[in-house]
């Protein structure tokens, strides 16, 4: 669907009214409640916010079938149908839609069982206002994700389907809209982001939107090109160029002819490999190692890169004639952190695939945990997410995955448990056990560093010892 229709729709849900529905039996507590919520002062709603007050569990599903509602606000103790069912129910309705739940002190265990039935969070009596307005700002907050989320998915769906491409934010449509202006041509992409941010997804889907979709399609990792043989592995060679080459072989800029060459972390290939490269860029032309025979190219070519080049330029390790080669059109792809109203929609995109993969069809997540997930920063970005999801969807015993499911699966939980359980490796032998240990420990420790340094590979790999090309391999190899 066109951008325009998009912006039409979000227009007037932008002007739409926050509704509130508040269900509590007692008048003085309702009063109370009210008065509270207006010491709170709200201002986080964009628009106004309206409530609707009822007295019962069934007064409550009544006005929910008579109007929209973004977010309810319960007791737990109601007469017929208490708090705990309510929230079952409203579960049953809608997913997506947050309930906080009201409770005094000696109730908080039914509470912690609310949470675990899909209630978004609970406020204890008598309520403090402060605390109550610092709870409902985070639950209005994603409530309007979720809302903006079953927007745009319901007028953008056909093409989240087909691209795979998934989010809502404004950083987002602008990636989208760069991709399509990239398939319209041919002229070099230079993708930059911080790894695991989907660079090579978007790389491919430019080559699949592209008229030469049916033409080949070629990865070079320039982190992993072997060193003394990458200028071979990249132009190809000539029987007898040097010792062991017993044959012509092509380089894997040949073998994209007629496609897309991807050149991934293009700031990790050496200066003399960039010069050769810039005179296939300029010229359509590779000579292999030890040959004296040009042979002709035509291809697209993708770069992708986390580093700043534009930085390697001034200190002399990239050629600014081929940044500015391959920077015919630059995508800049935000980290996670900086866009976390896609991480719901990423995630439930995600949900679906891995529940439709290992034969989970109904599998959803319920609001506390799309609110987990939205809080972690994740400096794997959606790797990371994706990552996770998969392992939650393949644990789940039923089809809800709840708040607890997902955040024992993050590290700043895992980092909270006890000392480390060796009852796992008891069938392995000595060397199954080492390899299992060191790769569970080179995972959290990858994961920390590009943490503490927001994504930075370069200052990470510094400050843990090893070269840029080392840190980036051992990322390819243990957080894919």
């Amino acid at each position: 669907m066109p951008d325009q229709a998009l912006d039409s729709v979000t227009s007037r849900q932008k002007a739409k009214t926050f509704t509130i529905l508040l269900v509590e039996d007692s008048a003085s507590d309702t009063e109370l409640l009210l008065n509270a919520i207006e010491e709170a002062d709200l201002k986080a709603i964009k628009g106004d916010i309206d409530f609707e007050v009822r007295s019962s569990a069934e007064g409550a599903l009544q006005a929910l079938a008579e109007r929209p509602i973004d977010l309810v606000l319960t007791d737990m103790m109601l007469p017929g149908i208490d708090g705990l069912d309510l929230v079952a129910k409203i579960q049953e309705i809608d997913r997506n839609l947050p309930v906080l739940v009201v409770t005094r002190v000696n109730e908080v265990p039914a509470a912690v069982d609310a949470l675990r039935r899909g209630a978004y969070d609970y406020v204890l009596k008598p309520v403090n206002p402060d605390d109550l307005g610092m709870r409902l700002h985070r639950a209005i907050r994603i409530s309007e994700i979720l809302r903006r989320n079953t927007l745009y998915e319901r007028v953008m769906q056909q093409e989240l389907t087909e691209n795979g491409l998934v989010g809502v934010s404004e950083a987002h449509r602008q990636i989208l809209s760069r991709v399509r202006e990239a398939v319209q041509g041919r002229a070099p992409v230079l993708i930059v982001g911080e790894t695991g941010t989907g660079k090579g997804l978007i790389a491919r889907m430019i080559h699949a939107e592209s008229e030469e979709r049916d033409k080949p399609y070629q990865v070079i990792d320039c982190t992993t090109l072997p060193e003394g043989m990458a200028e071979s592995e990249l132009f190809g060679h000539v029987r007898g160029a040097f010792t062991g080459a017993i044959a012509d072989k092509p380089g894997l800029i040949e073998l994209a002819n007629g496609g897309t060459a991807f050149l991934d972390e293009i700031g990790d290939l050496p200066l003399p490999l960039q010069a050769k490269l810039l005179r296939v860029l300029e010229d359509n032309e590779v000579r292999p190692v030890g040959g004296t025979r040009i042979k002709r190219v035509d291809m697209r070519f993708i770069a992708a890169t986390n580093q700043d080049l534009e930085e390697k330029i001034k200190t002399g390790a990239f050629r600014k004639d081929l940044f500015y080669r391959l920077a015919g059109i630059v995508i800049r792809v935000p980290p996670l952190r900086e866009r976390p109203e896609d991480i719901p929609v990423i995630a439930r995109h995600l949900v679906g695939q891995f529940g439709r993969e290992l034969g989970k069809p109904d599998c959803a997540l319920e609001p506390a945990a799309l609110t987990e997930l939205s809080t972690y920063s994740w400096p794997g970005n959606v790797r990371e997410l994706r990552n996770v999801v998969e392992r939650a969807v393949m644990l789940a015993s039923g089809d809800r995955i709840g708040r607890s499911d997902v955040k024992v699966l993050l590290p700043e939980s895992r980092k909270a448990q006890s000392a480390m359980d060796f009852s796992g490796y008891v069938s392995d032998t000595y060397e199954q056990g080492r390899k299992k240990i060191l790769a569970e420990f080179t995972n959290a420790f990858l994961k920390a560093k590009l943490a503490l340094y927001a994504g930075n590979v370069g200052k990470a790999a510094e400050h843990s010892g090893m070269t840029r090309q080392h840190f980036s391999f051992l990322m390819k190899r243990f957080l894919d």
